[in-house]
C-alpha cells in the first residue's frame, strides 16, 4: 500500500442489514467528503495540506471506494 486514506472528518456507518445468522456488513468507520492520499512511508499528503488536519485510516487509498481529493489524484498521476 503506497497511500493510506486521510479524512478531514469521520462518520460511523451502521450495518447494512441484520440477518438471523448475523450481519450482512459490519458497521465501519468511513471518510466524510473527499479522502486525501497520505504516503504510507513518510506520512506526507499528496496535495500538500498538513497531515495533522487528517485522521489516517488503515485503508489503501488507491483501492478504496471513496470520493478522492482531486488535487491528490492529480498529484499522484503526475508522479509526486
Amino acid at each position: 500500500m503506497r497511500f493510506k486514506v486521510g479524512a478531514e472528518q469521520l462518520e460511523r456507518v451502521p450495518a447494512m442489514a441484520y440477518r438471523p445468522g448475523g450481519v450482512y456488513r459490519a458497521p465501519r468507520i468511513a471518510a466524510v467528503g473527499p479522502a486525501h492520499a497520505v504516503d504510507a512511508g513518510s506520512g506526507g499528503v499528496a496535495c500538500g495540506i498538513p497531515a495533522s488536519q487528517l485522521e489516517v485510516l488503515d485503508q489503501d487509498w488507491e483501492a478504496a471506494f471513496v470520493d478522492k481529493c482531486p488535487r491528490c489524484f492529480l498529484a499522484i498521476l503526475a508522479g509526486a
